[in-house]
């Protein structure tokens, strides 16, 4: 179930990227590089799951004022990683 949050979560982050006109390039291929290590965690396919969630936090940090909306989709993310354990 804390696996089915993740996913729904990762669904979110995918639409307000696709959603997100303001975004520069870097900024959004930081995002994305975030996304896909999220998909390779729920895939188990991630060296170190917990490096993944640190740095969704930080992340999650540098756009708390910019992007608020983003920023509360990455702490949902947080939220559903630390419930499956990583």
């Amino acid at each position: 179930m804390a696996n089915d949050e993740l996913k729904r979560h990762l669904g979110r982050l995918h639409d307000e990227l696709a959603a997100a006109k303001t975004l520069d390039a870097e900024t959004r291929a930081q995002l994305e590089a975030v996304a896909a290590d999220i998909e390779r965690t729920l895939e188990g396919r991630h060296e170190a799951p917990h490096s993944v969630r640190e740095r969704i936090e930080r992340v999650t940090l540098r756009f708390e004022a910019e992007h608020p909306r983003l920023a509360g989709v990455l702490s949902e993310v947080t939220d559903a990683l630390a419930k499956i354990g990583v």
